[in-house]
């Protein structure tokens, strides 16, 4: 039997650690402190925008794509990925899949790109 929505959000907080938009804009502002993902449709950022430098690969791509291929704007299995969507549970499941396949420094945003907004910080 499928698992329901909330029991895959459950299983990927429980697996994935989240952070505070705050840690996520220091990340953000270091060289080569993270690589942001944006799990998103396209339509779907139009309303808050995305964090700057966020990458927009979707989370059926995230599920779908071989590790060869996401690698191509990921980096290597050690690469600091930190995803964000609208209020956050889509951003952990995106971390979630991305731990799946072999990522092993990935973490999504608490409260997704909402809560980034709510600290104060600019969206594109």
């Amino acid at each position: 039997m499928e698992k329901t929505f909330d029991e895959k959000l459950a299983e990927a907080k429980a697996q994935v650690p989240s952070i505070s938009a705050e840690k996520a804009n220091q990340m953000l502002q270091q060289p080569g402190g993270a690589i942001f993902v944006d799990p998103r449709d396209a339509k779907d950022i139009q309303g808050t925008g995305k964090i700057p430098t966020a990458l927009n690969i979707r989370l059926q791509d995230l599920d779908e794509k071989p590790v060869g291929q996401l690698s191509k704007e990921l980096g290597d299995l050690d690469s600091k990925i930190v995803t964000a969507c609208g209020m956050g549970p889509m951003g952990a499941l995106a971390a979630h899949s991305l731990k799946r396949k072999g990522y092993r420094n990935v973490t999504f945003i608490e409260g997704g790109t909402q809560g980034w907004i709510d600290a104060g910080y600019p969206t594109h």
